[in-house]
């Protein structure tokens, strides 16, 4: 918030000039009168009447000055400025399947560990929005609502675990957490509303049809960006290959909804993938502001009338008549 100064009528400060004019108008001579008695100023002895001569005046002068700028009506204005941001509801969708506690992405860690860095750290930029947890593997599950507390989210982020290899569990059903996830978000008020997708596998489990799952997320305006990560390393070769991930699946949902398909081989380039899906769900940013006027003319009108007052009163007695 700051202030400022204007006027409602500024034509009558050009009433300054003429005022500044007569105020420095040179005088050549001046007499002194006291009781019919006259001598020239220069044979008065110096008194403090004397050295004060000029207070009188300019005591009129400057209440003359403020009178001229309380005709202009001057206006203190608070201007206060308001910025609103529209937050994204969106649900982040993270492949637990039992192929995630794979090395692809980083030797030391888990394909798993290191997606849960690195969409923490998504979290925590998207600090306006409401966002929501959802893991799968043969079935979704919600591990957190839409949400503002990144704390809570986090916390619950920390704690996914991937499926037992070879369980009832283990599976990827791609098209039941699309599906799952674009419910969460059915009765959300945001304008944006967004999935973000990971998988490092193929769909092998199809209850809920990925072409279901589309339409779901495309009845309630849903975006979908979807990720496909991983690499394996193979020993015969000695060499890191791309995980067999169902691409053309993946691109058909980020296509028919609106979203993009990316592809991170290890966590530089799943960084990138997650800083890209941030760029490009920007935030809205409304700009709102608000000017109060406040006319001050009251106050000045009150100053001039004090020092009008103050001169009359500093002319009581000798006084000093200018002649030309």
């Amino acid at each position: 918030m700051f202030e400022l100064l204007s006027f409602a009528d500024p034509w009558f400060l050009l009433l300054l000039a003429p005022l500044l004019l007569l105020a420095f108008w040179p005088r050549r001579r001046v007499r002194a009168v006291d009781g019919g008695s006259e001598r020239l100023l220069g044979d008065l002895p110096a008194t403090w009447r004397t050295r004060t001569a000029w207070v009188p005046k300019w005591l009129m002068v400057l209440a003359a000055a403020l009178l001229i700028v309380a005709l202009a009506r001057p206006l203190e204005g608070r201007v206060e400025t308001r910025m609103t941001k529209e937050g994204i509801d969106m649900v982040v969708v993270v492949d637990v399947s039992s192929s995630m506690l794979d090395h692809g992405l980083e030797r030391t860690s888990t394909n798993l560990e290191v997606v849960k860095e690195v969409v923490a750290d998504f979290m925590r930029v998207r600090e306006n929005d409401r966002i929501g947890l959802v893991t799968f593997a043969v079935l979704p599950r919600s591990e957190s609502p839409l949400t503002l507390d990144k704390n809570a989210l986090l916390s619950e982020l920390a704690d996914v675990e991937c499926v037992r290899p070879n369980s009832v569990e283990d599976g990827t059903a791609i098209g039941a957490a699309l599906a799952h996830a674009a419910n969460k978000l059915r009765e959300s008020p945001s304008k944006s509303r967004v999935v973000v997708l990971l998988t490092d596998g193929e769909e092998n489990n199809a209850e809920i049809p990925s072409s279901e799952a589309i339409a779901y997320c495309k009845q309630f305006g849903v975006k979908v960006y979807t990720v496909g990560a991983g690499r394996f390393f193979d020993p015969t070769s000695r060499a890191w290959f791309q995980r067999s991930v169902d691409s053309s699946l993946l691109e058909k949902i980020a296509g028919e909804t609106g979203g993009r398909f990316f592809v991170a081989t290890d966590t530089d380039s799943l960084k990138e993938v997650y800083s890209a899906i941030d760029e490009l769900e920007t935030v809205e940013i409304e700009d709102f502001r608000y000017t109060d006027f406040e006319d001050v003319h009251a106050s000045l009108l009150v100053a001039a009338a004090l020092l009008l007052a103050l001169g009359l009163l500093a002319v009581r007695g000798p006084y000093l008549e200018v002649v030309s």
